[in-house]
């Protein structure tokens, strides 16, 4: 007689990480320091949007000196270098193939700001759809990138990151003409179906188009969660 045996795993595997998760955000909410955990496909355009970010962050008055960028690569610092470029503080965070950040990692790179406080913290992590949905980086906010060329239906493809996530940060919208494919409203629907919360930006870094949306969205994020 054939005989079933299901075994219920209650403790969550990341469980250890999401508790210095946990510690992290709380010490960085009392430094002042809004930390922003940014995610994407390869491609969807990261680090551009971060410059245009930036650039409008200092616009608005926020010093260089208040803003560092965690760059989280499999290799290269090819990204930390355009940061670097722009006037801010960038650290390049190596996983050598590991496909998401842990809390171990932001730590490491953490450390390597030498106590440099800011009021903005980005991460640039892994370009990756899957694996760093799962993984809790210490983050105030969590945003994720679909550029237009990818496509609209990732959404369908990808539902966890979708579900993880503050914000949608629709990128490469000045394509839109060159792919009329791209259903923008199916794509809000959908997502909006995963995560009933989801804040929507259709931008492009290149013309400006939602990039004050933005800023005005994330300087909002940070007067709510972090001590002013």
């Amino acid at each position: 007689m054939d005989q079933k045996r299901v075994i219920e795993i209650k403790k969550s595997i990341t469980a250890a990480n999401d508790e210095v998760a946990s510690q992290f955000r709380a010490a960085r909410a009392a430094e002042s320091t809004f930390f922003v955990d940014v995610m994407a496909s390869p491609g969807a355009g990261k680090t551009t949007l971060l410059l245009a970010l930036i650039a409008e962050l200092r616009a608005r008055g926020v010093n260089s000196d208040s803003l560092g960028v965690i760059e989280a690569d499999l290799e290269s610092d090819v990204d930390a270098l355009k940061i670097k470029e722009a006037g801010v503080t960038s650290v390049e965070l190596n996983t050598r193939g590991v496909c998401h950040v842990e809390m171990g990692m932001v730590e490491m790179a953490f450390k390597a700001f030498d106590g440099t406080k800011f009021d903005y913290l980005f991460l640039e992590n892994i370009g990756n759809l899957v694996c760093p949905a799962d993984f809790d980086t210490g983050a105030h906010t969590r945003v994720m990138l679909l550029s237009v060329p990818e496509g609209w239906d990732k959404v369908m493809k990808y539902p966890p990151m979708f579900a993880a996530v503050d914000a949608l940060i629709v990128t490469k919208c000045d394509y839109l003409p060159l792919n009329p494919d791209f259903d923008m409203e199916r794509l809000k629907e959908r997502a909006r179906v995963l995560n009933p919360t989801l804040e929507i930006f259709v931008t492009s870094a290149r013309t400006g188009e939602g990039i004050p949306e933005l800023a005005d969205w994330l300087q909002a994020q940070r007067a709510a969660k972090v001590a002013q």
